[in-house]
């Protein structure tokens, strides 16, 4: 091996580590009720965030567009699970929220997390008379979403709900 090439494989393997490091991020997440985006006349009981593996789930918070956070019912355990069933322990009032959750994927030995953002609407609003009907639940069905766990997952807070 070259004098030049010994010193390049050191770099290209940091560089492929850290590349692949961001590409697992959010691997476990299946679906979710509310889904991202969803505008909801009625708040689903529970609210489930469904896994495609089990992972260690640390935290589950739900937090309103002010950034306040709503007490929920969810408890954590040391156990792996494949889906987080919680409720908020009061009704929330119309505005956007975000579930924010965060785990660590023992399996793969890599944190993991993300961000569901969704709307309560007052029941008539007009922003719940604008939105299409595939838009528009009550109770809302799963459905994938991507998320937003990239800044989380470094350190940062998540940005408001209605970004």
């Amino acid at each position: 091996m070259t004098a030049i090439s010994s010193r390049i494989w050191p770099a290209v393997l940091l560089s492929w580590t850290l590349v692949a490091a961001d590409a697992r991020a959010q691997c476990s997440y299946d679906t979710s009720t509310p889904s991202e985006g969803d505008v909801l006349t009625d708040v689903p009981a529970p609210m489930v965030i469904k896994f495609l593996l089990g992972i260690h789930l640390q935290t589950v918070r739900l937090v309103g567009g002010d950034g306040t956070e709503w007490p929920l019912d969810w408890m954590t355990t040391e156990q792996d699970v494949f889906q987080a069933e919680f409720r908020p322990t009061g009704p929330l009032p119309p505005g956007k929220y975000q579930i924010e959750w965060t785990a660590y994927v023992r399996q793969h030995y890599h944190p993991d997390g993300g961000v569901i953002p969704f709307t309560v609407a007052a029941p008539g609003s007009t922003e719940a008379n604008a939105m299409p009907a595939a838009t528009l639940r009550a109770g809302a069905a799963p459905r994938a979403a991507s998320g937003w766990p990239y800044r989380a997952l470094r350190g940062g807070a998540a940005p408001p709900p209605d970004r």
